[in-house]
């Protein structure tokens, strides 16, 4: 049976959500990752090219961001099972739901300051509009929708 019933939601099945939750997770988990594994310091940008070509290999041997790209690619994973099984339109607008994720990773994992009144302000601008977005597009076969 469809997550939303009756199928107006592009094939968005329980499973099938429970499997974008998870490819959102792991991918804003390996984001954190990978900015604690570039530390404060981040990707210097050398004189040229490739200065910046060294720093960068060498931020990705960093076991930090070794662990954030395994992530990223585990949800790269999940995110293909999920789009194999929903409508791309619906699935897409979904990856919204890292956002918050990431703000509250951001604040309790690194320590970064976080000004909640425009945050949560933002977020839900942001929700709002992406289920609009999602609802147009889950009825879009519907008659007169």
């Amino acid at each position: 049976m469809p997550f939303g019933g009756s199928g107006h939601l592009g094939n968005l099945t329980l499973a099938s959500f429970g499997v974008l939750c998870i490819a959102i997770a792991l991918g804003a988990f390996g984001q954190v990752f990978l900015k604690m594994g570039l530390g404060s310091n981040g990707i210097a940008a050398g004189q040229g090219l490739l200065e910046t070509v060294v720093h960068i290999a060498k931020a990705m041997l960093a076991p930090k961001v070794i662990v954030g790209l395994a992530l990223y690619t585990i949800s790269t994973f999940f995110w293909l099972t999920a789009i194999s099984r929903v409508r791309l339109s619906v699935a897409y607008p979904l990856i919204s739901m890292s956002y918050p994720l990431v703000v509250v990773l951001s604040a309790t994992i690194l320590g970064e300051h976080v000004r909640w009144m425009y945050a949560i302000a933002g977020l839900a601008f942001i929700s709002g509009g992406v289920s609009f977005i999602g609802l147009g597009l889950g009825r879009s076969g519907e008659a007169g929708g």
